[in-house]
């Protein structure tokens, strides 16, 4: 009986292990062909540039700097009206639209092509809110080749057209860490669409 049970276990075990692999790469792979070089983007919407961790003197990281640079890029190259930042006010860890809103108007960019909404705490929430609170039904997502195809994906299954942009201006000290990071949260992703709606983390 009790190697029967151990059967049983370790197959839901395999059954498990099938199915977050073949989400997570769906996850992965499922947008791909919508992540564009500059010169093969369409005009959009809006241009969302979704938020990153900041310095402890409230500037932008180097990856968040990255993304805000590729984003002011194709607003001055006209691809969109808009320029949508998403991200952290503060009340989940730190504020990353201050820091962000900043960085774009010493930039050149206006006040009025500036959008901002402080609660995307997760990508989740920057997608979802893009779309239902915002009504960005279009647009170009500014983000790093290891966040883009999650973030396309989210953004997409939520009811946006999007394709993406990389922001990978350098090349970054921790990039193994947000990869693996990234991977493993791509098929938190898939639940978050197909399974379970999650709550804000505020």
């Amino acid at each position: 009986m009790k190697f029967k049970w151990l059967k049983i276990l370790g197959s839901l075990a395999t059954l498990c292990a099938i199915i977050i692999t073949v989400q997570t790469v769906n996850v992965r792979s499922a947008y791909r062909d919508r992540m564009l070089p500059a010169d093969k983007l369409e005009r959009a919407q809006a241009i969302i540039v979704l938020g990153a961790s900041v310095k402890p003197d409230g500037t932008p990281s180097d990856a968040l700097q990255d993304r805000l640079d590729t984003g002011i890029d194709l607003y001055h190259k006209s691809l969109a009206p808009i320029l949508f930042l998403t991200g952290d006010d503060g009340r989940f860890h730190v504020n990353e639209i201050q820091s962000m809103q900043t960085y774009v108007l010493a930039h050149g960019v206006p006040q009025s092509a500036i959008m901002t909404d402080g609660q995307g705490y997760r990508t989740y929430e920057s997608c979802s809110r893009a779309v239902s609170i915002f009504n960005i039904k279009q647009a170009i997502l500014v983000t790093q080749n290891f966040h883009l195809p999650r973030a396309l994906y989210l953004c997409n299954k939520l009811g946006m057209d999007a394709t993406g942009a990389s922001a990978d201006e350098h090349t970054y000290v921790r990039i193994i860490y947000f990869t693996v990071r990234d991977w493993l949260a791509s098929f938190e992703a898939w639940i978050d669409v197909n399974v379970v709606k999650p709550k804000p983390p505020v």
